[in-house]
């Protein structure tokens, strides 16, 4: 029998509870944990993991819907959207930042976690310059909580539901929140941000001021974006955000590339077609989170479709690049991919840098030369036609790496 797949479990129980016609006439519908699993067995963790907007059910996006929790096990749809919008591009200056010194435990240059990435803010003073004050860490982990806040006309009072903090400063007059991802996202849930401020707001009881923040590394630099509630609008506040990088003394270019005897991708997994490189480096960084990591078990964390056409595209680059593999349901790291986690980020730039433009088409194209038939048919279900569209993914990668490289 066919596995049956989140969409059509929420399908049927969207048919079997007239959810949407409630909807129209109470506000909103509350649904149980034990209500979503006794149709087609799935998980109700899983299936309410709603993160980013993409990975909303189609029925939900069909009729404008959203879910969030309410209680330990019990949910909330209503017409709504409760996510914030992040812009991907830095409009603020970047500041330079010295390289503490004494420190060799963590290597600034070479972060491949948000704690990590947090512990670098913290001790190089990034975070006394996004929070204008002193502070220590006090807040890590995960807690149980009651808040209230209210979207549109759909009123939320939440009873112990569980949030998580990724890191919490607390200085002589504020407590900042900070929700924390290696890689770029291009919304976010408010989950991850109004309920850990909400909950604190609570318990420090206007003693100090909360505050919050998306923090981003991505492309080796580190983005504090605040994020405020104002009149029920969740508004990341972009004119505020902060930006820094570490000094590299190296120096790189793309046309330090020269052009290879011998390809080192592999030509019997499909050409790239995913324009994000900082995605695929930011998805390549998230399998050392678990010990068996799975497509979706990865996946669930960035603003990318469930759909498995779509983010295949992101984990065949990799497996084009020769740096992971698929063993049953894991996703497993080669040697190669194993060498380049253990570069700094500037030389795993290199190194990646290196392998893609071993292709000919893609040396060709970084080159501005003409594309050779022969090296177009190494490729599976590959032609004239194919090859001029998917000539934008490494025209894409070209114009990253030249600004990554140029920025540095």
């Amino acid at each position: 029998m066919a596995k049956v797949t989140n969409n059509q479990a929420w399908d049927n129980i969207f048919n079997d509870l007239d959810i949407v016609n409630i909807i129209i006439s109470k506000g909103y519908f509350d649904i149980s944990a034990d209500e979503i699993k006794s149709r087609d067995g799935k998980e109700a963790r899983l299936m309410t993991k709603i993160d980013h907007k993409e990975h909303l059910p189609l029925v939900m996006k069909k009729n404008s819907l959203s879910i969030l929790a309410i209680e330990n096990g019990l949910y909330r749809i209503a017409k709504n959207s409760p996510f914030i919008d992040i812009e991907e591009e830095i409009k603020c200056p970047i500041q330079i930042i010295e390289q503490a010194r004494g420190i060799i435990t963590i290597n600034p240059l070479d972060i491949k976690s948000e704690s990590s990435a947090l512990d670098i803010a913290k001790i190089s003073g990034m975070l006394d310059i996004v929070f204008n004050e002193k502070t220590d860490l006090t807040i890590r982990g995960r807690l149980r909580g009651d808040l209230s806040f209210s979207i549109g006309r759909v009123d939320y009072n939440i009873q112990g539901v569980q949030i998580e903090v990724d890191g919490g400063y607390e200085g002589a007059n504020t407590v900042n929140l900070i929700e924390s991802k290696i890689g770029f996202r291009g919304n976010m849930n408010i989950r991850q941000l109004l309920y850990p401020e909400l909950v604190w707001k609570e318990n420090v009881k206007n003693k100090k001021q909360i505050n919050s923040f998306i923090f981003y590394y991505h492309n080796s630099i580190f983005r504090f974006i605040p994020f405020k509630y104002i009149n029920n609008q969740f508004l990341a506040i972009h004119k505020d955000e902060k930006a820094f990088r570490f000094k590299n003394l190296e120096s790189f270019s793309l046309d330090n590339i020269k052009r290879s005897k011998q390809r080192l991708v592999d030509t019997s997994v499909p050409f790239p077609q995913a324009n994000s490189f900082d995605r695929i480096h930011a998805i390549f960084l998230n399998t050392l989170k678990e010990e068996c990591p799975t497509k979706m078990s990865i996946i669930i964390d960035f603003d990318i479709s469930l759909d498995p056409r779509q983010y295949d595209y992101y984990f065949n680059v990799l497996k084009w690049m020769k740096l992971c593999e698929y063993k049953s349901e894991c996703i497993s790291i080669t040697d190669k991919g194993r060498y380049l986690l253990s570069l700094k980020d500037y030389d795993r730039m290199i190194e990646f840098a290196r392998i893609i433009f071993s292709e000919p088409i893609c040396f060709n194209l970084l080159h501005g030369l003409n594309i050779e038939i022969n090296d177009i048919k190494k490729y599976p279900k590959m032609g004239d036609s194919t090859i001029k569209r998917r000539s934008n993914t490494i025209e894409s990668w070209i114009k990253y790496f030249n600004n990554f490289f140029n920025r540095h």
